[in-house]
């Protein structure tokens, strides 16, 4: 599965912390029926390594594991066969490990300075983190002229009437947000009406036109 494809195509990754495998098979099946097979699965939990095993269909969904801040994390990664790797930070020990691993890692940055450490690196997909409290929208649009060759996916803080001013942004190729898969219906277990309520959602963010 082509990460950089997979992320033009649908623009918008959910992020979620995941805390056991009946969940995440689950959660894999909805955004599958909900024609929107990525997903960011955040470390944020001792128990979402294991939590992880539930997903299945890894030929029809692109899984991401967020949080990435140590080997271990990546070891994880690797243990659950994610696409793809997301770290709040830039680590240059992380870079070079994932790289000796085969692994897509995209780092995180705030600064111009941050940038060109990850670009030097390698890296030409960076997380810009956290969104909103570190410039927002102006400070991804100053980027553009002096990074053209980075592409962004914004997170953190970014809510679903935020969603498409960032999308607008040249320079951002996906965003990330939580507010795309409902913590309520996933604690209720309601799997056909979160199916819906993704559908609805991206069909109100009609990013598949850009």
């Amino acid at each position: 599965m082509n990460l950089i494809n997979t992320l033009k195509e649908h623009k918008v990754i959910p992020i979620l912390t995941i805390l056991d495998e009946k969940t995440s098979a689950c959660i894999e099946k909805c955004l599958i029926q909900s024609h929107l097979p990525l997903i960011e699965v955040t470390l944020r939990d001792p128990e979402v390594a294991q939590a992880l095993k539930g997903f299945q269909q890894l030929e029809k969904i692109c899984l991401g594991v967020g949080t990435i801040k140590s080997k271990k994390d990546i070891d994880i990664m690797i243990e659950a066969k994610a696409h793809f790797g997301v770290s709040p930070g830039f680590d240059p020990n992380l870079s070079k490990y994932a790289k000796a691993n085969g692994l897509t890692l995209i780092p995180g940055v705030q600064t111009a300075t941050e940038i060109m450490a990850a670009s030097s690196a390698g890296h030409k997909v960076l997380k810009f983190f956290p969104a909103t409290s570190s410039g927002g929208v102006e400070k991804l649009k100053s980027y553009a002229d002096v990074f053209p060759d980075i592409v962004f996916i914004p997170t953190g803080g970014i809510n679903l009437d935020l969603i498409q001013s960032y999308l607008d942004v040249t320079n951002v190729i996906a965003v990330g947000s939580s507010s795309i898969i409902s913590k309520k219906l996933v604690k209720e277990k309601k799997w056909e009406e979160l199916t819906s309520s993704i559908i609805s959602t991206m069909k109100s963010l009609n990013p598949y036109e850009r």
